[in-house]
């Protein structure tokens, strides 16, 4: 016995000099939670991601927002949907937050986004699933992490990061010294900048700094800054691809899949799903691209009454509403917002009268 205690020694003093780095380190520096976390990537071979970036203010800034209301989904929702446009159509005491992101969070990452708010705002009674056309479930967007999308190296889906860094069992072991790597690899790494006009800015991009001066006042919507490119207005191709799900020994579409599973998370937390198709420029045409996911939403509206599915997924708009296929144009923005306020707005009408109804 003395012998493994004698053996042990040098591992106890050093885990007792760790845990009292620790504690010394919160007590004094006293770190947010949302900076104790492996989210963000710090890496030394290049500037941190954007669309990370622009989900962890998101969820630093609403997590305890209290909102009655929450949309996530890919960029079309985070570029388009304005919460105070939308709040002007609806109830008072009503208020939207906008989680919406980008197509490289994927449907995982939209989905744990919602049930992260909806862990934390007890007040939350509609979430919405917002998202374009152009970005149909796949299994790259679906069931990969990790998984490049388009040519843009950078672009690689990482939607459950959001569940591992801040809502799975592990995060309990994220240390207080995790908020201290942004300034030390600011110190190792960008020593040089110290004495230049650098300002300290986890990426120098301008839609970077636009969305840090909007996206508090405005409930997390920030205003597009594309490229302009020409939208065809041609037929929509709408890709429906399915995998073998081995609950059901069946084929089965990730369109599917995805509604089901957002329909179970709204059942599971007693809100209502809302499911918003973003308007496009392409159009229904001879319905030879588009038939077969325009059957699959009709099924799953009739199977499903409790989920809201309040537009067609192809709502055809001019092709000069759009600056590039997945984003309405800014000043085309107040446009579908619009559109989103009358929608909820009816929405909570009718499911306010049927609850006055079922209490007479």
């Amino acid at each position: 016995m003395n012998s493994f205690i004698l053996h042990s020694r040098p591992w106890l003093l050093a885990a007792i000099a760790i845990l009292g780095v620790e504690v010394l380190f919160y007590a004094v520096a006293r770190p947010p939670r949302i900076e104790r976390t492996n989210f963000l990537q710090f890496s030394f071979l290049a500037q941190e991601t954007l669309q990370r970036l622009f989900v962890y203010h998101k969820i630093d800034a609403f997590t305890d927002s209290r909102p009655t209301i929450v949309q996530a989904g890919d960029s079309s929702g985070f570029y388009g949907i304005r919460p105070w446009q939308v709040e002007r159509h609806l109830p008072p005491g009503h208020k939207f937050i906008n989680m919406s992101c980008c197509a490289n969070l994927g449907f995982q990452g939209y989905y744990y986004l919602l049930q992260y708010m909806l862990e934390h705002n007890r007040t939350v009674r509609y979430i919405i699933l917002h998202f374009t056309a152009y970005t149909m479930p796949s299994s790259p967007l679906w069931d990969r992490d990790g998984a490049q999308l388009w040519a843009d190296l950078s672009l690689k889906v990482f939607g459950t990061d959001v569940w591992r860094e801040f809502m799975s069992p592990w995060r309990h072991l994220q240390v207080p010294t995790l908020a201290a790597r942004r300034a030390i690899t600011d110190d190792v790494y960008y020593a040089g900048r110290r004495f230049s006009s650098w300002d300290g800015l986890l990426l120098d991009n301008s839609a970077y700094r636009n969305f840090l001066t909007t996206y508090r006042e405005t409930g997390g919507w920030t205003p597009e800054n594309d490229v302009r490119t020409y939208v065809d207005p041609s037929e929509c191709q709408l890709p429906t691809p399915d995998f073998f799900d081995l609950r059901t020994l069946s084929r089965k579409t990730y369109l599917q899949d995805v509604l089901e599973a957002y329909a179970g998370l709204a059942r599971t937390y007693g809100v209502t799903l809302v499911v918003v198709f973003q308007p496009t420029a392409c159009i229904v045409g001879t319905g030879a691209g588009n038939a077969r996911a325009r059957a699959i939403v009709e099924a799953f509206r009739k199977s499903h009454p409790d989920v809201e599915i309040p537009f067609d997924i192809i709502e055809s708009w001019p092709h000069e509403h759009f600056s590039v296929p997945a984003h309405v144009k800014d000043e085309f923005s107040p446009l579908i917002s619009d559109r989103l306020g009358h929608a909820l707005a009816d929405i909570i009408a009718r499911r306010e009268r049927r609850t006055d109804e079922l209490k007479r």
